[in-house]
């Protein structure tokens, strides 16, 4: 029985940051077409940004995280998710400040964390 509830922890958690990836993927390439389309200021796209994240975090929380452990499983896919687009931002060749990047796990540690315990309260 252990082995099932922590195999069923892993895969919920990967679930959730690989879903939280795609959405945000999804977002900010959205962004990029509305950004050239409409000319939206530099300093806009940064806040439009963590907002696609937030919500990225919160439906792959909310889509993958099923029945106990609902804050466990929250933010290790948190963790999932800031890893994986922590990586595909260097593969892109982005430039890292280490304050950007801590930002990005805060957030979505903090995001994770909140729909977790909604989501609690909600089945209790």
């Amino acid at each position: 029985m252990e082995a099932s509830v922590r195999k069923s922890t892993i895969l919920q958690s990967i679930k959730a940051g690989l879903l939280s990836l795609i959405f945000s993927c999804i977002g900010i390439l959205i962004l990029a077409l509305v950004a050239k389309l409409c000319n939206i200021g530099d300093k806009a796209l940064p806040i439009i940004n963590q907002v696609i994240k937030v919500i990225a975090v919160a439906l792959g929380t909310l889509i993958s995280i099923k029945d106990e452990k609902f804050l466990l499983k929250s933010v290790i896919g948190a963790v999932i998710f800031w890893a994986l687009s922590l990586a595909l931002f260097a593969i892109m060749g982005g430039q890292f400040h280490l304050g950007q990047i801590a930002l990005d796990l805060g957030i979505a540690l903090v995001v994770a964390a909140v729909v977790a315990l909604i989501k609690n309260r909600k089945s209790a």
